[in-house]
């Protein structure tokens, strides 16, 4: 039996909590991505780059936080995982945290 369109977006209800995790995580990255736009990318394309930031993050979030709870959402962290190219460096804190912590362990 297929699901109604009601059904479908209940399934895909916006959890502001997860909204709230994906603005701060976005405001990380634009904010760790300021010299990389100063250099490269106009204010125009940045307005146009951040929406799409935001969602994706929103969007991953909102996945894995499902994933046991939904087969589109366990489908498409699944897949996003294998599209992960083994050549990326392991990630690492942002200077400006590491300068943060040792400014705060200092006091």
């Amino acid at each position: 039996m297929k699901p109604t369109k009601k059904a479908a977006k209940k399934a895909v209800a916006p959890s502001t909590e997860t909204q709230e995790r994906a603005m701060y995580i976005a405001s990380v990255v634009r904010n760790a991505m300021e010299d990389f736009h100063c250099r490269h990318l106009s204010d125009e394309q940045m307005r146009e780059l951040n929406p799409i930031i935001r969602d994706a993050i929103y969007t991953a979030l909102y996945a894995y936080e499902n994933y046991n709870r939904s087969v589109a959402a366990q489908s498409f962290v699944d897949f996003s995982i294998r599209l992960i190219p083994n050549y990326w460096e392991e990630p690492k804190l942002t200077d400006d945290f590491l300068k943060s912590v040792k400014y705060f362990e200092s006091k």
